[in-house]
């Protein structure tokens, strides 16, 4: 953290507006106030939509920001635009000349019918497709083809095994039995002159044809069920010498599709060649016993070519390992019982299970017994030096997401996976690769920044790196991001393992969340009988960490003409607030007009929770709606229900993945979309087609937050309060006692202006028990000594975005998220702390997620019981409670942990289905029992 407190003016970023403390005057402060909007979020929108509906891209696109990493190139397939039917004047469709037919005389089609009869029954012949036959006629060559005009098909010249060159034979088709030299002999055949005709004939251009139109003659896009090479030989040697009148007839485009077909597996046959050669290079450099194949069914798309692969980091520059490490274990055997044991844990648990399986939640580090270890290389504490054990298909994906991972076999919940390397580059280098992946779409930058503030080194698996390379992202992964230190005990250099995070079946694509940060441990669920953790349970662990923020400057040109929608742009939150036009033609100045801050949330659970509870103030909603889906999905409609509970009046509607879709599917959904959204909260709302991954008219969805969005009344002379959401303990392994810092907290304003050097008070702060089981909370109190959204240093903060809250606070108190749930603001101005609620609460109709046999709508909310446990979200803690009376819509809550809050505050309510907690209401806080917080 490097402000500084006393001269209380912003030393960082000199490229933004300073902060001065001496200058300030809450009063006359605003959201667009110079010294606010150039570091620090002051709109919060919500970006609300169906699983897979886009919404960590739609923040990407516009915030530029490393919030969510797409690894790989966008790829979309743009879909042919059709024109609209022609009309004449009398009302009858007017063909385009190339799609015209001849006219037919009805009585030279009988005649030609009647030839058509007899000729068929000249040429019935029996076929020489006997055992006999085969046994006593083997095909030793195929020397020619002709054809013959008379029976109007192909004669092969065969030269018969055993027999003399004499006796070789014309032959029809049906009559060969040797399909290996009948593809080979063929191929041959096919070559550039009988291939240049066919060309010519169906009018295609064998050199300029493009992928898109070999793929169109796939169905559904499956190359996997493209028919075999020689059957697609066959297809084409009909349509050879076949002569056609018109084009548009269906035997000729029955032809134009043979050609096609024989394209796409000639350029089938180069892939397969590439893949090929390219898996066995990296299973030859790959180090680990298990293999790695390589499959692309998806597109015609050849292996990276500048891609090197690695086992390990590769140091770039003055950066040095090493490989000497200071401290070891004397165990003979490592596990558990042995104290000083590198796998033992802070919290006592140990790093690993007998079976080798992470045992400790991400953002724990793993210390791994090293090479001066007095234990055996079979040691319980030695997985990641072991290398991958699970063996992994690098595939092409169908989603548009370029290359991806799969496991093939079964992965139980805690298997080690990979590693994830790179080279080590220092800071400076890293925001220079960044800003040129930026320009194309795509980073494979992963920050060693455990536990610590300052960003020294990054990992850049750009050009050198091993399979992990090719794993994707998504908000709900099955892997999960773990720093570990073995022979290298440098703070700053620990290693990024990836184990599972739940047990993933054979076939199913690996993913990690790119947004996960490897120093935060997630928190245990508040359930009294959980043991300790064994199984990872990922959706639950992420409900005290609801949302993900992300921020984004709007800018528009100061030129009166530079026409719009061009005349908008969007920027990260640490981009100039004034820069000039990219328009080669305008003169103008791009000029900062909004600063947002995005807040989405992983998975719809956690999205309704995060919505009903107030954990997330949002003043707009962005309400997604994929384009090749049909509209509405279950779930829009109860995000549609949330935002009305939650009086959002301004919804900007998106309708997402456009590129996927022709143009008269978006003009049906768009219609489908005005009439579900009528009588709603949104109707009116403007609907704006986008492609995300494209940014295809961002610059549009830009415009409407400007002008659409209206700037929020904050109260800034309010006391103010924080809702901590996250808390971490900055300091690195074996940090000296003077460079000890305090501990940092993460959250949301609701109101107010903290400033550094202000004294705090967080609640309820520690909370203990006597031996009669009386509740105490000792409230914490601190001062703050810095400030920070994002990258930005502030020296005051406003309601606005996510604010990390340097403090001097002792940080084993803030390791682990242990301040989570908590309420920091001014000394003696903030609510009472509650041990039990009275609330008037409102059910869901029926449980997200959930579905009953044979109900296809879901499991219905059954009504609240007396003694009933359920999950409480309150702000951002989640706490246990049970149900200790009922009348009505009201009910009372006693609290397992005890909890600041206020009377009007929202709630969400949570209870236990199938081992899982699913949301199942709101409420709202009408009164309840408090406890005195002790001062002593």
């Amino acid at each position: 953290m490097a402000s500084s407190e006393s001269s209380g003016v912003t030393t960082g970023q000199p490229n933004l507006q300073k902060q001065d403390l001496s200058k300030l005057d809450v009063t006359k402060l605003t959201a667009l106030s110079p010294e606010v909007i150039s570091r620090q979020a002051t709109i919060n929108i919500g970006t609300i939509g169906h699983v897979a509906h886009g919404k960590s891209t739609v923040v990407k696109a516009i915030s530029g920001v490393q919030t969510v990493r797409f690894k790989n190139e966008l790829e979309r397939n743009i879909t042919i635009k059709l024109d609209k039917l022609q009309y004449d004047d009398k009302g009858f469709i007017t063909w385009p000349h190339r799609l015209k037919g001849v006219s037919v005389d009805i009585g030279k089609a009988i005649d030609n019918l009647e030839k058509w009869e007899q000729r068929g029954q000249k040429r019935n012949r029996s076929f020489l497709r006997t055992k006999e036959y085969k046994r006593n006629f083997e095909v030793e060559a195929i020397e020619a083809v002709e054809y013959d005009e008379l029976d109007r098909e192909h004669l092969f010249f065969i030269k018969w095994k055993g027999w003399h060159s004499e006796s070789n034979t014309w032959e029809p088709l049906e009559n060969l039995n040797a399909d290996v030299l009948l593809e080979q002999f063929l191929s041959n055949y096919f070559k550039d002159d009988v291939l240049k005709a066919l060309s010519d004939k169906f009018d295609i251009g064998i050199s300029s044809v493009s992928n898109e139109q070999l793929l169109s003659v796939v169905p559904n896009g499956e190359l996997a069920n493209v028919i075999s090479k020689l059957n697609a030989q066959k297809q084409l040697l009909k349509f050879l010498n076949m002569r056609f009148k018109v084009q548009g007839t269906k035997r000729y485009e029955d032809g134009r599709k043979a050609l096609l077909t024989y394209l796409l597996l000639l350029k089938r046959e180069q892939q397969f060649a590439k893949i090929s050669r390219w898996e066995s290079l990296i299973n030859k450099m790959d180090k680990s016993e298990a293999p790695i194949s390589v499959e692309n069914n998806a597109d015609l798309e050849f292996p990276p070519d500048h891609f090197c692969y690695i086992n390990d980091y590769v140091p770039t520059g003055n950066i040095e390992f090493s490989t000497i490490p200071d401290v070891h274990c004397e165990c003979q055997e490592c596990g558990p019982s042995n104290k000083s044991c590198c796998g033992k844990q802070l919290n006592r648990a140990y790093t690993y299970t007998p079976r080798g399986r992470i045992n400790v939640n991400p953002g724990f580090p793993i210390f791994e017994c090293n090479k001066f270890c007095k234990c055996t290389l079979s040691c319980r504490n030695r997985v990641i030096q072991h290398g991958r054990k699970v063996p992994l298909c690098i595939f092409r994906t169908s989603n548009g997401c370029g290359w991806g991972v799969k496991v093939m076999r079964k992965v139980p919940c805690g298997e080690f996976i990979c590693e994830y390397v790179g080279e080590v580059i220092d800071h400076d280098e890293a925001e220079r690769r960044g800003k040129e992946y930026d320009a194309e779409g795509r980073t494979y930058l992963f920050d060693l920044d455990y536990n610590s503030s300052d960003n020294l080194y990054t990992v850049d698996a750009g050009v050198y790196g091993n399979v992990s390379h090719f794993i994707n992202h998504s908000c709900e992964p099955n892997l999960g991001v773990y720093a570990a230190w073995i022979n290298c005990l440098d703070p700053n250099l620990p290693k990024l393992a990836l184990f599972a995070l739940r047990e993933i079946q054979k076939g199913e694509e690996l993913s990690f969340d790119y947004m996960m940060n490897i120093d935060q441990p997630v928190s245990k669920t508040p359930e009294k009988s959980r043991p300790k953790l064994q199984t990872p349970d990922k959706t639950t662990a992420q409900s005290n960490r609801p949302s993900c923020y992300a921020n984004a400057k709007i800018y528009k040109c100061d030129n009166p003409k530079c026409t719009r929608p061009t005349s908008f742009i969007s920027g990260s939150s640490s981009k100039d607030d004034s820069f000039p036009c990219i328009r080669p033609a305008c003169s103008g100045r791009f000029q900062l007009i909004r600063h947002v801050s995005f807040v989405d949330c992983p998975g719809h659970d956690i999205l309704m929770a995060t919505m009903l509870n107030g954990a997330a103030v949002m003043d707009a909603a962005l309400l997604l709606i994929a384009g090749n889906e049909s509209c509405p999905q279950p779930q829009t409609s109860e995000h549609l229900a949330a935002i009305e509970i939650m009086k959002l009046k301004h919804i900007l509607i998106l309708q997402n993945k456009i590129d996927l879709v022709k143009e008269g599917q978006a003009k049906e959904q768009h219609e489908e979309i005005e009439k579900f959204v009528q009588g709603t909260v949104a109707e009116g709302a403007p609907i704006i087609p986008i492609s995300a991954q494209l940014k295809y008219n961002i610059e549009v969805l830009c415009e409407y937050i400007a002008n659409k969005i209206p700037i929020p009344q904050r109260d800034f002379t309010s006391p103010p309060r924080l809702i901590v959401i996250r808390s971490f303990d900055v300091n690195k392994p074996g940090c000296e006692v003077n460079d000890l810092k305090g501990g940092v907290a993460g959250g949301s304003i609701l109101r107010g202006v903290l400033q550094v050097g202000q004294e705090i008070e967080v609640r309820p702060g520690l909370v203990s028990k006597d031996s009669e089981g009386k509740l105490t909370c000792r409230p914490i109190f601190s001062r703050i000594v810095s400030l920070y959204t994002e990258q930005n240093e502030l020296q005051f903060a406003v309601p606005g975005g996510l604010i990390g809250v340097g403090t001097k606070i002792e940080p084993t108190l803030c390791r682990a998220d242990r301040l989570v749930g908590q309420v920091l603001g001014a000394v003696g101005a903030l609510p009472n702390i509650f041990i039990a609620l009275e609330v008037s609460y409102y059910l869901l109709k029926r449980l997200l997620g959930v579905r009953t046999e044979g109900d296809k709508k879901g499991a219905k909310v059954q009504r609240l019981t007396k003694s009933e446990v359920l999950l409480v979200n309150i702000g951002s803690l989640s706490t246990g409670g049970r149900v200790v009376a009922t009348k009505a819509d009201l009910c009372k809550i006693a609290l397992t942990n005890p909890v600041c809050t206020e009377i009007g505050e929202k709630i969400a309510l949570s209870r236990r289905v199938e081992k899982h907690w699913r949301l199942i209401g709101w409420g709202q806080i009408r009164g309840g029992e408090t406890i005195e917080p002790s001062v002593s």
